[in-house]
């Protein structure tokens, strides 16, 4: 998460998915906050707002919001937060571009290890990275590193009665976006030995995934209920057999 992107269509799926997953449970966001990159031309997926007819009926409430922080200009991760009332936050920036190198994965590490205190007492975590999971050769000592989370770190984060939703950005991985679903779904598995309970897909500009791990059966009802109110932005792929059959 950046608050340059504050506000964009993302952040309408992404609050949305939320806001109907948590009723009823304790939330918790990792915002995985990385610094605004000012070089780059994300963020700005903002003329669905532009376009009430087509986009409000999905969360009118959260829409509206959405649109106030936008003719405030209001691209602050602080501003999103008034829109989740009841949930624990941890917003601290992700250490970037620490010198010397080798001192990059003890900064994580301690800043990784206040992100769980801010989280403790939720038994609903969503964890909002740029890219997302990360990729194969991940180390914590590339300058980018803070754009992605680490299994260990998915791992760290798992607790007895608490469910995970991790945020990723879809790729141009070969053999397409259902594949990479799959490709995701095996390493979250082997490498987190975490029950994946299945993954929301959202498509409105760039597609984006987010996984439902150690879920519920009221939560995969609600997710599958929200596949079926933004059809067809949304889309939910069950990742698991039931094995009480």
């Amino acid at each position: 998460m950046q608050n340059q992107y504050v506000g964009d269509v993302g952040d309408y799926v992404k609050l949305a998915i939320l806001r109907a997953l948590s009723p009823g449970r304790h939330l918790g966001i990792a915002w995985w906050l990385f610094p605004d990159e000012s070089h780059k031309a994300d963020g700005r997926h903002l003329s669905y707002l532009d376009r009430p007819s087509e986009w409000q009926k999905y969360d009118a409430a959260l829409f509206d919001a959405l649109c106030a922080i936008r003719k405030g200009c209001n691209r602050h991760i602080r501003f999103l937060e008034q829109l989740l009332p009841n949930t624990r936050f941890a917003s601290e920036l992700i250490p970037s571009g620490i010198q010397p190198i080798s001192h990059r994965p003890a900064e994580r590490q301690r800043w990784f290890l206040r992100i769980m205190e801010h989280l403790e007492g939720a038994n609903l975590v969503f964890v909002d990275p740029d890219n997302g999971i990360a990729p194969d050769g991940f180390r914590p000592t590339q300058r980018k590193s803070g754009k992605s989370i680490s299994l260990a770190e998915i791992s760290g984060l798992a607790r007895p009665d608490r469910s995970l939703v991790i945020y990723h950005h879809q790729t141009r991985r070969e053999g397409g976006h259902l594949n990479e679903l799959d490709y995701l779904t095996n390493r979250l598995k082997d490498g987190t030995m975490l029950k994946v309970s299945g993954a929301l897909r959202a498509r409105p500009w760039s597609p984006r995934a987010f996984f439902i791990l150690d879920g519920d059966d009221q939560l995969i009802e609600r997710a599958e209920q929200i596949a079926q109110t933004w059809k067809p932005h949304i889309t939910w792929h069950r990742c698991y057999k039931d094995e009480r059959g």
